[in-house]
């Protein structure tokens, strides 16, 4: 099972770049490869702080807002 990707186009600063190329170039890694590592985790980390919110709330017997229904990503 592969994963959908979805393409980003973003404006990065000078140090952030340069950074990135670095490391592609020492690792053989495309920079999109690096962007996707460095954002996964990141993603995964916000992803679990809100279940646990949502959890928490539930079990204080206060509402969890879920958005559904709000048509929002």
């Amino acid at each position: 099972m592969s994963d959908n990707t979805h393409d980003l186009r973003t404006k990065i600063n000078t140090r952030t770049h340069s950074a990135l190329y670095a490391e592609s170039r020492a690792t053989g890694k495309t920079i999109e490869e690096i962007a996707r590592e460095v954002l996964d985790p990141w993603a995964e980390q916000r992803i679990h702080g809100a279940t646990v919110l949502q959890n928490l709330l539930r079990c204080e017997g206060l509402p969890a807002k879920d958005g559904a229904g709000e048509g929002k990503l």
